[in-house]
């Protein structure tokens, strides 16, 4: 299977991930919108943290995995598969949602920091998707502890970017929402590539 083809599936499948708001994106506008920039950019480095904390946990398991039991990688990477194909379905049937106001007062980079990690560490759904989510991405055939930390690096790039034009446009703007029509192409168009992707990604392995 092709390692290039694989990287940009894992781009395009994280951006949008990245982009769907949920607790990560809803910590750093929340943040942005007491009118602190340092508590924003606390909460990024939060939430980063805690991703490489969740990157080498699954990292470290799925490199005994690829060693020990290969059969049982093969079907997490199914699994992961399926994952995507599920989570594309339901992107496509429920909204997108993102609502904040500006309230509080401005919170320090430490408070930052602290809150986001633990909202991203106490969230279980960030293990289950880490756990499913990676192992479609990697290429059995070649040495996967090099694949893991390039993915896990492509992870934290996206995700910085995306929270940080997430707070900055609320910091600027004061709040941000969504109307009921955005949120139906936001729905539709997020699940069709999340469909999309599964289905292509399948359809490599069956040819591999």
């Amino acid at each position: 299977m092709d390692n290039t083809h694989l990287l940009l599936a894992y781009i395009v499948t994280d951006f949008i991930a990245c982009i769907i708001p949920g607790p990560a994106v809803a910590t750093v506008t929340a943040i942005a919108l007491s009118g602190s920039l340092r508590g924003m950019a606390g909460a990024i480095a939060g939430i980063n943290a805690s991703n490489i904390i969740w990157c080498v946990m699954v990292g470290v398991g799925l490199v005994a995995l690829v060693k020990s039991a290969p059969a049982l990688f093969t079907l997490l990477g199914w699994a992961g598969i399926s994952y995507l194909l599920w989570m594309g379905i339901q992107t496509w049937r429920s909204n997108a949602h993102l609502e904040t106001k500006r309230s509080g007062p401005a919170i320090s980079a430490w408070r930052g920091f602290a809150g986001a990690v633990a909202v991203q560490l106490s969230n279980p759904k960030a293990l289950v998707f880490y756990t499913v989510f990676l192992p479609p991405f990697v290429n059995v055939q070649k040495p996967v502890a090099p694949q893991l930390v390039l993915l896990a690096a492509i992870g934290i790039t996206l995700e910085t970017l995306v929270l940080a034009t997430y707070g900055f446009l609320a910091y600027r703007l004061g709040g941000l929402s969504f109307s009921a029509a955005a949120e139906r192409r936001m729905a539709h168009v997020t699940g069709a590539v999340f469909i999309l992707i599964a289905l292509g990604m399948a359809g490599m392995r069956l040819s591999a």
